[in-house]
């Protein structure tokens, strides 16, 4: 038998040993236990404390102990409790200590959670192929639709251990859609490594714009009450978001909301109290003041104090304050480092608007500041995911075919009904010289119905409503997005003249309004045309779906944008909407995409101009990463991608220069760093037709698209490919000079430019 280490005397001379199997209590009170000694095994504090005796860490310390000799499973150490909880001989005894209790529960929960990932896992790599399983699509008449996008929407769903590195959740089940940002920097990073020997992973991330700081956890427990700004900082910052976020996005009514914090409701009514942290929260981004917080904790102070109702409290319906806190919660987070919550956000905040019906047209004998605000927040709400949702290519809450809601109206605050401006005998009525404030939300809200409209069809998981089976796959998807160009240049064409993008002679509010409306713009512009980029990688065939110079699009648009942005930036222009950040950051990519899929092509590129647009879309970045952690990071992103050798045209650009970081010798905090800002002021774009003219009047060898592929020796155009797998098999093409790609601003009438190809 063996000897109880806990009962052997010590031999003579030797150092008194510490009495081995101490309870759980006197482990945890650091207190000497005699347990060993007592009879019946309890110790002499536990039966002055009248607790129970139980050694479950001793157990567990002891089990962990023998794993490391002989290699035991981690779960084992829980199977003790387990046993216990489920034996059917014994009644389990909880204890009656909490902190034990607690650990025991925190042990079983990781178990559960860990259990929950191997089954996931497991699932992920052992689970019918596409082609094996049953789905509705298998009843379906098949087509090279189908076949085109199975290995793309495969590669949508996981992140591969490069993208991995691009995300702060350590999560390895993130779904990440066609549209998203992090899939168009996967296909930057592929090609990347298909021409460059430089690392493609992000071994120089600044922490300070990857990690979750201690203050972005979120909190748990009952809700303390609320701590508020001082009252001359609470005036100021709800100054502040009223003249910025609250100008791109009319959430608040700033009359009304001011009165409020005057009469002192914040201190009575916990609902509004939130409300009114979340705009301090927001504004803190925008202010100077320094106890907002420095740099990146700006505005968490009063954030952290929110949080959202438990699923057993929708009981109720939700209030106005309650729903206008939402959007203001997902402005908040799509800067720092913990956005994943957003899309789940603008899902709870759209749900709550169903729950109201919010989203439904309403017939009122007259229409109040509350009917308006309810609207204004569902708005607001569908503007924030539709955004969200392609950003990150997962699906929407809510479509437009949905909800019959009529678009915010046009109205300034100060000429509502019962304020002083207002016309008691006309109410909502906007003087017709003065152009309202929501005017540029309202024609915002339009432009996004465009990119529902691509998000339902060109990236829809199945076939979408408007599938015509009679329609070839290319003609159908051709027609698509000649059907969105024209909706695009529609859009701008009607797009009022005070909104119209002139840096010279914009006052700061409509310069602050346009930039985000072009941004939007440009974005769009380059998710249509995404799917349908010539691509450089892969071995398998596959189909280039349209006759259209994609590439040539989308690079404009980039360019456009980056030359707008800067301006923006130079101006001192503040992104209300974040929104902003996100485009620089992926048309700075889809510049690097055509410096090396034109190497890899053979088209006729100037990589050194397209670099230094680059640079300049990493020094608007740079800018707004003091407090954006979005911007930060996007700025990481882009450059690893741009260290690499840039392809030489007429003159070799050495590594050295794209290498540096555009604020490594910068003077002073408005300084760029040398980054060229020589671009031209950006002017509105000319129709198509005279730039194309213009152009060719210069350059008599430029070919039209369809030339340039079939003098290449491609063939049909349909059997270019659009998948990753679908170029490797192209050879390089001799170099050209190809007039469509030299367009120094966007084209914002695709019909003519297509046409004018078309004629030569």
């Amino acid at each position: 038998m063996p000897r109880d280490e806990s009962t052997e005397p010590p031999a003579p001379g030797s150092k008194k040993r510490r009495l081995q199997g101490s309870c759980d209590i006197c482990r945890q009170r650091k207190i000497r236990c005699d347990s060993a000694k007592m009879p019946g095994g309890k110790c002499s504090n536990c039966i002055a404390f009248n607790s129970e005796c139980t050694h479950v860490a001793a157990t567990t310390k002891k089990t962990r102990r023998r794993r490391t000799k002989v290699n035991v499973s981690p779960r084992d150490d829980l199977q003790v409790h387990i046993n216990a909880i489920l034996s059917t001989s014994t009644n389990y005894v909880v204890p009656n200590d909490p902190t034990l209790v607690r650990t025991i529960l925190v042990d079983l929960a990781r178990y559960v959670r860990q259990l929950e990932a191997d089954l996931a896992a497991t699932r992920q790599n052992y689970s019918p192929s596409p082609s094996k399983s049953a789905s509705p699509k298998d009843t379906e008449p098949k087509s090279d639709f189908d076949e085109d996008d199975d290995e793309e929407n495969y590669n949508c769903i996981y992140l591969t251990e490069p993208l991995n590195r691009l995300t702060v959740s350590q999560s390895r089940t993130r779904h990440y859609g066609k549209s998203s940002g992090i899939m168009l920097a996967k296909i930057a990073i592929d090609l990347k490594s298909a021409t460059s020997s430089a690392s493609t992973f992000l071994d120089n991330r600044r922490p300070a714009f990857w990690k979750v700081h201690p203050w972005q956890h979120p909190t748990t427990g009952p809700s303390p009450p609320l701590v508020f700004p001082p009252p001359d900082l609470i005036d100021d910052l709800v100054d502040l978001f009223l003249s910025t976020t609250n100008r791109s996005v009319c959430i608040i009514h700033g009359p009304t909301f001011k009165r409020s914090v005057t009469s002192g409701l914040h201190h009575t009514s916990y609902t509004f109290g939130k409300l009114l942290l979340g705009v301090c929260a927001l504004a803190s981004r925008s202010s100077n003041d320094p106890r907002v917080g420095e740099g990146h904790s700006a505005g968490w102070q009063w954030y952290l104090q929110i949080q959202i109702s438990p699923p057993n409290a929708y009981s109720s319906p939700p209030t106005i304050w309650d729903l206008q806190l939402i959007p203001l919660m997902t402005l908040f987070l799509y800067g720092s480092s913990t956005s994943e919550p957003i899309w789940l956000l603008t899902g709870v905040g759209i749900r709550m608007a169903q729950d109201v019906g919010a989203h439904r047209k309403r017939v009122v004998k007259e229409w109040g500041m509350q009917d308006e605000l309810w609207k204004r927040t569902f708005w607001a709400l569908v503007m924030i995911e539709t955004f969200v949702s392609a950003m990150s290519g997962r699906p929407k809450a809510t479509h437009s075919e949905q909800f019959d809601v009529d678009y915010p109206l046009e109205v300034d605050d100060e000429y509502w009904p019962g304020e002083e401006l207002a016309d008691p005998a006309n109410p909502w009525t906007q003087p017709k010289n003065k152009p309202a404030i929501a005017t540029a939300w309202v024609t915002h809200l339009k432009l996004l119905d465009i990119l529902n409209t691509a998000q339902m069809t060109i990236y829809s998981v199945k076939r979408p409503k408007q599938w015509d089976p009679a329609v070839p796959t290319a003609e159908w998807e051709q027609n698509m997005v000649v059907t969105l160009d024209s909706e695009l240049n529609s859009w701008i064409d009607h797009l009022p003249d005070h909104l119209k993008w002139d840096p010279q002679n914009m006052n700061g509010i409509f310069l602050c309004q346009s930039a985000p409306l072009y941004s939007t713009y440009y974005w769009i512009q380059m998710l249509v045309h995404r799917p349908f980029m010539p691509r450089v990688l892969g071995s398998g065939k596959g189909k280039t779906n349209g006759n259209f110079p994609s590439l040539a699009i989308c690079t404009n648009a980039a360019r456009s944008c980056c030359h707008m942005v800067e301006v923006f930036c130079k101006k001192g222009g503040f992104p209300g909407m974040p929104n902003i950040l996100s485009t620089t950051y992926q048309s700075a990519v889809v510049l690097l995409l055509h410096v090396w899929s034109g190497k890899r092509l053979g088209l006729s590129t100037n990589p050194v101009r397209e670099m230094e647009d680059v640079h300049k879309c990493m020094a608007v970045l740079s800018k707004y990463e003091d407090r954006y952690q979005i911007a930060g990071r996007h700025h990481d992103i882009l450059r690893e991608l741009a260290e690499f050798d840039v392809p030489a045209m007429g003159t070799d650009v050495g590594t050295s220069e794209t290498r540096k970081r555009p604020r490594e010798e910068a003077g002073d905090e408005g300084d760029y760093g040398g980054v060229p800002f020589n671009a031209p002021e950006w002017a509105f774009p000319m129709d198509a037709a005279e730039v194309m003219e213009s152009r060719q009047r210069h350059e008599p060898h430029s070919y039209a698209l369809d030339d340039f592929i079939f003098g290449a020796g491609f063939g049909d155009i349909n059997a270019l490919g659009t998948t990753d797998s679908a170029i490797g098999e192209l050879s390089l093409m001799p170099d050209a000079d190809y007039g469509w790609q030299n367009l120094e601003t966007y084209l914002p009438n695709i019909d003519s430019f297509i046409a004018s190809q078309a004629s030569i």
